[in-house]
């Protein structure tokens, strides 16, 4: 179903706002996709899948065959117990996508449907963030590579505690040191408190900082997004700076 009325309010948020040195300009199509899209819950994978998922700890990625320390990593993750939240854990999620990606998303923390199902942003944010990677011209399952700064579900989906983060954080520094990605977005504050120790993501987001030279874009967290349906626009200024990273454009729509 569509949302005239948040869609109404970009579109004015939009049109009032001053030029910065990104284009937040979208054709209408593009605009009801990003903004608009009906956001539906995680379909239940078959019985099988899930067996599966639970066997292994995690389902794994399109492409890593060809990356056994990619594969061995995940089973050091899949056997952790160094901190509160491996007991209560039903999957450990470790990664989605491409180990290969030239960019790479970090969120904060698996939800309940990445718990259930050991695959990171599945859930309504997940739909959200696979919508930003689609309006970027990226393929989330090829072109990306998705993580977060734990792999255990903090209880109530809270934010990780600290130590939770520093027990987790060398296994996330060694996926990044595989990727070796062209670009990390980090969605929301708790990626950019974790890795660069900064707080401020309203104040942040948009600026660019560096990480090992990788540089890194840091932006609004799709739930924020979903509860702040105005602020995609500025999200969407962050993710084509990305964009002009890798010298693509948003795709015309007919």
């Amino acid at each position: 179903m569509r949302k005239p009325d948040i869609f109404d309010e970009i579109i004015q948020c939009l049109k009032t706002s001053e030029k910065t040195g990104a284009d937040t300009s979208m054709s209408e199509a593009t605009l009801h996709d990003f903004y608009s899209a009906p956001v539906r819950k995680a379909a239940p994978r078959p019985q099988a899948q899930v067996a599966l998922a639970q066997n292994i700890q995690g389902v794994p990625p399109a492409y890593a065959p060809d990356l056994p320390e990619w594969e061995s990593l995940r089973t050091e993750c899949a056997a952790c117990m160094k901190c509160r939240l491996g007991p209560t854990r039903t999957n450990m999620v470790f990664a989605d996508g491409n180990p290969h990606a030239e960019l790479m998303f970090i969120g904060e923390g698996p939800g309940a449907d990445e718990d259930a199902t050991g695959v990171p942003f599945v859930g309504r944010a997940g739909e959200l963030l696979s919508r930003m990677i689609a309006a970027m011209t990226f393929d989330r399952k090829t072109e990306t590579c998705i993580a977060n700064i734990v792999k255990c579900r903090p209880p109530g989906n809270r934010n990780p505690a600290d130590d939770e983060a520093a027990a987790c954080m060398p296994y996330l520094k060694r996926q990044i040191a595989m990727v070796n990605p062209k670009v990390i977005v980090l969605l929301g504050a708790v990626p950019l408190l974790y890795l660069f120790n900064l707080k401020g993501i309203m104040r942040l987001r948009g600026r660019w900082l560096d990480y090992d030279g990788i540089p890194v874009m840091p932006t609004y967290h799709p739930a924020f997004l979903l509860r702040n349906p105005p602020a995609k626009k500025d999200a969407w200024a962050d993710l084509q700076a990305v964009m002009a990273v890798f010298g693509r454009k948003p795709a015309p729509r007919r």
